[in-house]
């Protein structure tokens, strides 16, 4: 289960270059693939199963184990 916010989405891997003194590229190297359904998570992230800000993430997190292990 996941607890907070969603990832920012960034599911390709990147290679970065100096071009200039002020200037870098950056180019995908790579992309992840799930091969499930065929996609991945460039651009949209992984959204939580329980959304809630992340300053709120750990005490929620830990509200739910509680919850669990009490059945």
């Amino acid at each position: 289960m996941i607890v907070g916010e969603p990832t920012r989405g960034a599911a390709h891997p990147r290679k970065g270059w100096t071009v200039h003194p002020h200037l870098e590229v950056t180019v995908p190297t790579g992309r992840a693939v799930n091969p499930v359904s065929g996609t991945n998570w460039e651009g949209t992230g992984v959204q939580p199963d329980i959304p809630c800000t992340a300053a709120e993430s750990l005490d929620q997190a830990h509200a739910l184990a509680l919850a669990r292990l009490a059945g």
